[in-house]
């Protein structure tokens, strides 16, 4: 039941993400009464911002007839989205996890924003969105998050809004909560690649690179932020597929193919420090869903995503090994070796 939901909410999804009306279906329209039978029109978003606020975004005024035309289409797709909000509150209903309410508003201004279209989000909250996609229940340890993951690869085409993000990342984040705030590296001088709130909601931007070493900040200039290069990112965001983040009528977004996902995390493991042990173990108990599901339900899948990685070479291959061997299933080890 629950992957017949998430399929439908998907199609929904889909049918309306790059509507002409280009106004964030999570909000709600105002109109205010004005001089001359004139109606002024307002959007008031739904995320909240600090001390409580819900933003209003001017639109326009009916004697223009392209502000008619987006106030009609906005109504029209507004019905629709309702009925998705149903969709979102019966998977839940049905026990599948959804992000913090802290989280799930800061998701919602990223979305409106376009900047969830302009990247693959990757960690443990697309683990959290493979539960409806591929219909599973995970383990609720694996689930827990405050950090949202943004993956940038100029290699990666994705379908996105023809509107440019014209905002800086930091920007976009302050006007949601002021105590938002760059963490600066050991160089001083570097710009920064991750954010932070007083919450302790957390944006990380990531970007995928081989070839000679870099340690610098790269600029992510699609998302108006610098990012993190970070070595066989490439892998894990190639080829990324579609989802639903379960928000308000649902949030679109990239993430990587759960496969891909899977043996990253392997490697990953592999590449963290002692004092990333607890991560380290999280990455391995992530995969072990992940492959054990697949190697049941798709395991053409994951073949595939392991031709691939066995071609970028032995380090590629070690790592996924040494990880591989720290879940300490034979099953696995035997698919693998086959």
């Amino acid at each position: 039941m629950t992957h017949t939901i998430y399929a439908e909410l998907l199609d929904q999804c889909r049918a309306t993400q790059f509507s002409t009306h280009s106004l964030p279906l999570s909000g709600s329209l105002v109109e205010v009464p004005g001089e001359n039978d004139l109606t002024y029109y307002y959007l008031q978003k739904s995320r909240r911002v600090a001390g409580g606020k819900q933003p209003r975004e001017f639109i326009g005024s009916s004697s223009y007839k392209k502000v008619l035309e987006r106030v009609k289409s906005f109504t029209s797709d507004k019905a629709i989205y309702k009925s998705r909000e149903e969709l979102v509150s019966a998977l839940k209903k049905n026990g599948v996890t959804a992000p913090t309410a802290k989280l799930a508003n800061l998701l919602l201004t990223l979305h409106d924003e376009g900047v969830l279209a302009r990247s693959v989000l990757v960690g443990t909250l697309a683990f959290q969105a493979y539960g409806p996609m591929l219909g599973v229940k995970f383990g609720q340890s694996a689930f827990y998050t405050q950090d949202v993951d943004l993956a940038k690869a100029d290699s990666v085409e994705l379908a996105m809004p023809e509107k440019p993000i014209e905002k800086e990342l930091l920007d976009v984040l302050k006007e949601f909560d002021e105590t938002f705030d760059g963490i600066m590296g050991f160089d001083r001088k570097q710009p920064p690649v991750s954010y932070m709130n007083k919450d302790g909601l957390r944006v990380d931007v990531l970007f995928s690179f081989s070839g000679p070493e870099r340690k610098k900040p790269i600029r992510a200039s699609k998302i108006q932020s610098h990012a993190h290069p970070q070595r066989y990112l490439e892998f894990l965001v190639e080829a990324p597929t579609e989802a639903v983040l379960l928000i308000g009528g649902g949030l679109m977004c990239h993430i990587p193919a759960p496969a891909r996902f899977a043996l990253h995390k392997l490697i990953v493991s592999e590449k963290r420090n002692s004092s990333e042990a607890a991560r380290a173990y999280k990455d391995r108990e992530q995969a072990s869903c992940l492959i054990e599901l697949l190697i049941e339900e798709d395991p053409e899948s994951l073949e595939e995503a392991y031709e691939n990685l066995k071609a970028r070479g032995p380090k590629w291959r070690t790592n996924f090994r040494k990880g591989l061997e720290k879940t300490k299933r034979e099953d696995f080890l035997e698919f693998f070796q086959e």
